[in-house]
């Protein structure tokens, strides 16, 4: 039987968070941290000026995780030999929506912040 274990199913997968420390919401409330969980596979191509050409950013809706990505009924599909996004070829980058998995989320003592469950809702003000 085939191992359904991602770090030994698909090409160079890890799994890391990002952390922004100091994090400030549009309506000026602020976060001491944000963490966004993710995984990778894949291996990142870079051009000239250093930029990844091959990757893939696999969004997730306002309530799931990146796990979803890896359910072997549609992994195989995706990111299979010869499919279309052949993890042999692509550097695909899939994350934990806030409030999930294990992105900053309320449980963490984020409570007095309701923005942390509203993904939809929330932008850096530097940004927009």
């Amino acid at each position: 039987m085939p191992t359904t274990d991602p770090a030994t199913r698909w090409p160079n997968y890890q799994e890391a968070d990002f952390v922004i420390n100091n994090y400030a919401f549009t309506s000026g409330e602020t976060l001491s941290e944000l963490r966004l969980h993710y995984r990778t596979m894949g291996v990142a191509r870079r051009n000239a000026a250093g930029g990844i050409v091959n990757g893939v950013l696999l969004l997730q809706g306002n309530t799931g995780t990146g796990a979803n990505w890896l359910r072997p009924t549609l992994a195989v599909e995706l990111f299979g030999p010869g499919q279309p996004l052949d993890a042999r070829h692509y550097f695909i980058i899939m994350q934990d929506a806030l409030g999930r998995g294990g992105s900053s989320k309320p449980s963490d003592g984020l409570r007095a912040s309701s923005r942390i469950t509203a993904i939809a809702t929330w932008s850096n003000r530097d940004t927009g």
